[in-house]
């Protein structure tokens, strides 16, 4: 794809306009990345602490309701946060996996 051999201006201009915008997709490719990493990172973190908030309610809720003591809430609590690294280290073999494909 080489201009020296279009001897048409009109044509000439179009493939250096086509060029520059190809410079310029690169460019955009890398903020693409940019914003790809940033989504990834606040899913994880998302993924994490609403397991600890789901663990945090249900054990409060399982408290209130047989009127112990919040040994419940700490056991659960323990269990959400165990259920938000799962699900983070799923996510990131997912995310993994497509990278690699």
């Amino acid at each position: 794809m080489s201009s020296p051999h279009i001897k048409n201006p009109k044509l000439k201009d179009l493939d250096d306009k086509l060029k520059d915008i190809r410079k310029n997709k690169v460019v955009s490719n890398t903020d693409n990345q940019a914003f790809k990493s940033a989504h990834i990172g606040w899913r994880m973190v998302l993924e994490l602490v609403i397991g600890i908030i789901i663990g945090v309610v249900l054990g409060f809720t399982v408290d209130s309701f047989l009127d112990t003591s919040p040994i419940f809430l700490i056991i659960l609590i323990f269990f959400g946060f165990a259920a938000g690294v799962r699900t983070m280290i799923k996510t990131a073999k997912e995310i993994d996996r497509n990278t690699i494909e």
